[in-house]
């Protein structure tokens, strides 16, 4: 099967078609889409949740709504039941042979049955050190920003926690354990906003953080500030190369206010990329000098070089050239929060 994009708007999911830009609506029609799990013709949707903050206002939040989920590529919804009902969903995937949902306060989930129920291996708040996971704004509990399928090892998950550091599984998803604490000063900065493993390299992992960016060459053991070049340092999403673990491209803002919809001349959003594995980064060509960015950064899986990346003004900007020059691709969405390649 093709390569689709799959984005998670203020109106529902969208696919978008990678080559041609043409766009299509999914639904569910007029829902908030916060995340979006894809595995063939089965998507599971997160709901926006409502944390009672202001500046998630333009999301169209709901309160603590849960998932949805397709069985027919996006034509019919149902709500995911079972554990997940009424839960706060902040990130989905598909991985370790089922999906995986991240959850406010922070745990993550797994559906094995196309999302209908749900279960909970060891929680995550019994990890060492969860006790001081916290969030600076209400409802100030942590919870799991981002989860990553291991590239080649079925059974490895990593979960990164906003604001508690990152942890990985081994068993799919059963027990989990802290990844990347301090090791002669070497560790990951506790705010993860996303991760990304290079499929040639998987050893070879990247973390964006409010404090730039974080690179790992041992599987996320120890990380390295690398960070030279970045301006601004607040880092939301972050994409690799999947067959070149130097390259990455990363968006960079003045902060989280450049994601909920501020005036695009107040985030400071650029767009960045290292060709020495973090070592340095440079601005790219063709991306607007004002825009409002999102979480929606992607690599091609398919095509080596190719990225996606999604504004909250609606279009999908695309490279051919391994992230140096970008052109439109769709534009005329809804304010888009993720996008996922499927």
């Amino acid at each position: 099967m093709t390569m689709r994009l799959f984005l998670g708007t203020r109106f529902g999911v969208f696919r978008v078609n990678p080559d041609s830009g043409v766009v299509t609506r999914l639904g569910p029609l007029d829902t908030s889409i916060e995340s979006v799990a894809v595995h063939g013709n089965v998507i599971v949707a997160a709901i926006t949740p409502d944390y009672g903050l202001p500046m998630r206002e333009p999301l169209g939040p709901r309160h603590r709504a849960g998932a949805v989920r397709s069985l027919d590529g996006g034509i019919r919804w149902l709500p995911c039941g079972g554990a997940l009902e009424g839960v706060n969903v902040t990130a989905l995937a598909w991985g370790a042979g089922g999906f995986a949902a991240g959850t406010d306060p922070a745990d993550v989930l797994h559906s094995y049955d196309h999302g209908a129920t749900w279960t909970r291996g060891a929680s995550l708040r019994t990890l060492p050190g969860a006790e001081d996971w916290a969030y600076p704004l209400p409802p100030g509990t942590a919870h799991v920003m981002d989860i990553l399928p291991h590239p080649t090892r079925s059974t490895v998950l990593y979960a990164g926690i906003e604001v508690g550091g990152l942890v990985v599984s081994a068993d799919s998803g059963c027990n989990w354990a802290p990844i990347g604490g301090a090791v002669a000063g070497e560790s990951i900065h506790p705010d993860v906003h996303g991760i990304a493993a290079c499929t040639s390299a998987p050893h070879v992992m990247y973390a964006a953080t409010p404090d730039g960016v974080y690179v790992s060459e041992n599987a996320g053991a120890t990380w390295a500030s690398r960070s030279v070049g970045l301006d601004p340092l607040y880092c939301r999403p972050i994409a690799v190369h999947p067959a070149d673990p130097d390259v990455a491209v990363t968006v960079a803002t003045h902060g989280a206010s450049g994601f909920f919809g501020k005036d695009a001349a107040r985030t400071g959003a650029r767009v960045l990329r290292t060709t020495d594995r973090g070592g340095t980064w440079a601005p790219v060509a063709g991306v607007p000098g004002e825009f409002q960015p999102t979480l929606g950064l992607v690599a091609d899986p398919e095509v080596p070089g190719r990225f996606f990346m999604a504004t909250f003004s609606g279009e999908v900007h695309t490279s051919g050239d391994s992230g140096a020059t970008w052109r439109l691709l769709a534009e005329g969405l809804p304010a888009t929060f993720r996008m996922i390649a499927a």
